[in-house]
């Protein structure tokens, strides 16, 4: 299985807090759905609940403990509840992307083989924080720089990794 990341960042490592993102990129929004359309993706109960629905054209993974939160959901046909990683490691699936929350990010991170990341250009003041990137494990194999503009509060970059 091929697992990517796949994360909104901020210049000092944060991505959210009290389970909210803190900026709004709709350019992060399209390629976030460009990069995702068709493909699984995980999620911790705090992103799902965060996100507030199922995302349509994907195959959501919702991790959890509390899986009878969710059994309303699992009739559903794009939707799966895992309660364990060894859950995940049993989906038939080719590629899934993890998309939050910090927990599973750092779990996770360790059999990615490809992160695919925006570079907030701001420092933020957040609870959660995205794993520290080893750089003498991942190499840079696409980075493209956006400035600000009156949709994009702050200058990003879309940055693209994989494991050496």
């Amino acid at each position: 299985m091929n697992i990517i990341l796949i994360a909104s960042v901020s210049k000092n490592g944060f991505i959210g807090k009290n389970n909210k993102l803190m900026w709004h990129l709709p350019n992060d929004l399209i390629r976030f759905k460009k990069l995702t359309l068709g493909k699984y993706i995980l999620m911790g109960r705090k992103t799902f609940d965060s996100i507030g629905k199922i995302l349509t054209k994907r195959t959501n993974i919702i991790l959890t403990r509390k899986k009878n939160k969710f059994l309303h959901l699992i009739e559903k046909k794009n939707i799966k509840i895992v309660s364990s990683y060894e859950e995940i490691e049993h989906l038939y699936c080719k590629e899934i992307f993890v998309i939050g929350g910090g927990q599973i990010y750092n779990k996770m991170i360790k059999k990615a083989k490809k992160i695919e990341l925006t570079l907030v250009h701001k420092h933020f003041n957040g609870d959660t924080k995205f794993p520290k990137i080893n750089i003498n494990k991942w190499k840079k194999t696409k980075e493209l720089f956006n400035k600000k503009d009156k949709f994009h509060l702050y200058d990003y970059s879309f940055i693209s990794l994989i494991r050496k």
